[in-house]
């Protein structure tokens, strides 16, 4: 963000180019840039030259297939998205709403997490203003994603062990959550109360897709037993499918400790003991350094953080 405040205050860069670079990125395009911002495509494409000099680099390398940031237009354009958003935050400010703030959420986290966290935000807002939460759910990997390119604010995801290629980044340590086994209550292995890792391979399974980090760590702890990877007969994009197609069939299944505990106990699944336990893992917060400049997205890294400690308060109570 230090870039594009020294080009603001030095060079005029101006909300109005910021917005036009914004847009570009989003249509793809100065035409769908115009066309999204209301303005006629050479004023955009004005807009866009008068940044890209106050800047000195090119944002965008342009050609017939449309606009494409640079490597350095990346960066830039994480700044300018947040520049944006404080700058909305700002505008509303002298009123009771505090602004939009965007949070990406991984499913388990909205489970374990996010029920105390809307609650803390909601207290919070009959105090000093509301502020107005873009939440959306999705995979650790688009997540991360989004949080690098400026589209997001925060996000919740289950933390990586590949964090490099952006300085910007930082994460912290919420919880740790472990994942278990499930099947039917009068499913599964019958008649043995540990399992081994080589009984669980001969069992017909229903997992998450390849693609989440859920999917990962269980491919993992497969191999280092020395096994080959477990072939689902069937591939969910989230635990929850998983969940509710275990309660009701003969396949096993994985999921979130504190959930799979929470739906045992109701007697929709069991929870099976395996000779060696899977792994826990973290869950943590990602943002942009500069987010802790912003005093409404620091009130809110707060309370996420108070709704963790919360969490890790019901998890070790398992």
């Amino acid at each position: 963000m230090a870039q594009i405040k020294q080009a603001s205050q030095q060079r005029a860069v101006q909300r109005r180019h910021l917005e036009a670079i914004v847009a570009i990125d989003d249509g793809k395009s100065v035409h769908g840039a115009a066309r999204a911002l209301g303005l006629a495509q050479p004023a955009v494409s004005r807009l866009l030259s008068e940044a890209e000099k106050a800047l000195g680099e090119r944002v965008f390398e342009r050609s017939s297939r449309g606009s494409h940031p640079t490597a350095w237009g990346e960066r830039v354009l994480a700044q300018a998205r947040a520049v944006l958003r404080s700058l909305e935050r700002l505008d509303l400010s002298a009123g009771l709403d505090r602004g939009p703030v965007s949070l990406g959420c991984i499913a388990r986290a909205m489970h374990t997490l996010m029920p105390n966290l809307l609650e803390r935000v909601a207290r919070d807002g009959e105090a000093s203003g509301p502020v107005r939460l873009q939440l959306i759910e999705e995979s650790s990997t688009f997540l991360w994603d989004a949080v690098s390119r400026g589209t997001l604010d925060f996000a919740i995801l289950r933390g990586r062990s590949d964090t490099a290629g952006d300085d910007e980044l930082l994460t912290e340590r919420l919880y740790d959550e472990r994942t278990v086994i499930i099947c039917a209550p009068d499913a599964g292995p019958q008649g043995k109360s540990v399992l081994s890792r080589a009984e669980l391979m001969r069992q017909r399974w229903v997992l998450p897709d390849a693609r989440t980090s859920s999917r990962e760590a269980f491919d993992r702890y497969c191999s280092d037993g020395r096994l080959g990877p477990i072939q689902p007969v069937i591939e969910t994009r989230s635990f929850e499918t998983g969940l509710a197609l275990a309660a009701r069939t003969g396949f096993l299944s994985i999921a979130p400790e504190s959930i799979a505990r929470r739906h045992e106990a109701l007697g929709l699944v069991r929870v099976l003991r395996t000779r060696v336990p899977l792994p826990t893992s973290p869950t943590v917060l990602v943002f942009k350094r500069w987010a802790v400049e912003d005093p409404v997205l620091a009130g809110l890294r707060t309370q996420i953080h108070a709704a963790a400690a919360a969490a890790r308060h019901a998890l070790r109570g398992r």
